[in-house]
């Protein structure tokens, strides 16, 4: 009897991941209020690191992280930033180059299979991004493995509360049931900031401690937040449309939204769980 399990068609593969990033690299982050770069920027800040130390930044994207990583470690430092998308690490280089760092090197790689020794590390980031691995609990007993004693590991994950994205998301949600759409993430998106602190210490991490930060951000245009979906997990769905559904879809939603603009754009209201532990 073949007793393997039957992947679900709806939940987002590894290949289907890497594919969207392929398709997204050039965009990415670039269309609204540039959100990742800043949350990028609080979870390195949350991070005890100090000049010197040896950095690792899992799932890299543009280099949210490992931007603000690399000057804080300085010259005598040395972050390395892993991703499963070519095309975003290439990304990420130019805006290594951009910056003048030479401190830097990145790598394609997976989250769950993390190509370096034991205690490589004396920090390990993953910003915004486990919930895009197939396992979470494989992926961070990775990122354990290649931490030093003593050193520390900062995650990032969008709260439960308020609604992620709100009203934009649950709105597109809603849509997407009614169309009978919707290609999920291999986990949640959302998760509470106890949860997360639960999740760091049973890979055995400890003193793991969470907080969330919450934030409106501000769309310009409606076309800039229908942008913002053709760069995170929503695009799968979205282009899993053909042209006459997609473009009734979009119709159909951004009409629902246009009641909401304010005088400066669309506000959506997000909060961001960041939540640091030591090895």
């Amino acid at each position: 009897m073949n007793d393997r399990k039957v992947p679900d068609p709806n939940v987002a593969t590894s290949a289907m991941i890497e594919q969207l990033f392929n398709g997204a690299a050039d965009i990415y982050d670039c269309t609204g209020p540039g959100i990742f770069t800043r949350f990028g920027a609080r979870l390195a800040e949350h991070v005890p690191l100090a000049p010197g130390m040896k950095v690792l930044d899992v799932a890299t994207g543009k280099g949210a992280v490992l931007l603000p990583a690399a000057r804080q470690v300085g010259p005598a430092g040395h972050v390395t930033g892993v991703d499963l998308s070519a095309r975003i690490l290439a990304e990420a280089d130019r805006a290594v180059r951009a910056a003048g760092l030479d401190n830097v090197d990145l790598r394609r790689m997976d989250a769950e299979h993390l190509d370096f020794p034991d205690q490589s590390f004396d920090a390990v980031t993953c910003a915004l991004s486990l919930f895009l691995v197939p396992d979470i609990d494989a992926a961070l007993r990775e990122m354990h493995r290649v931490c030093r004693p003593g050193g520390s590991v900062g995650v990032s994950f969008f709260d439960r509360t308020p609604p992620a994205f709100d009203p934009g998301w649950p709105v597109l949600l809603r849509q997407f049931r009614e169309y009978g759409k919707g290609v999920r993430m291999p986990q949640p998106v959302v998760y509470p900031p106890e949860e997360v602190a639960a999740m760091l210490t049973r890979t055995g991490l400890r003193a793991a401690a969470a907080r969330s930060e919450a934030c409106d951000l501000v769309y310009p245009t409606l076309e800039d937040w229908w942008g913002f979906q053709f760069t995170v997990g929503t695009r799968l769905t979205i282009l899993s449309m053909d042209e006459e559904t997609r473009a009734a879809f979009k119709e159909e939603y951004l009409g629902q939204l246009r009641p909401l603009l304010k005088p400066d754009g669309f506000h959506v209201s997000v909060a961001v769980v960041y939540a640091v532990a030591r090895r």
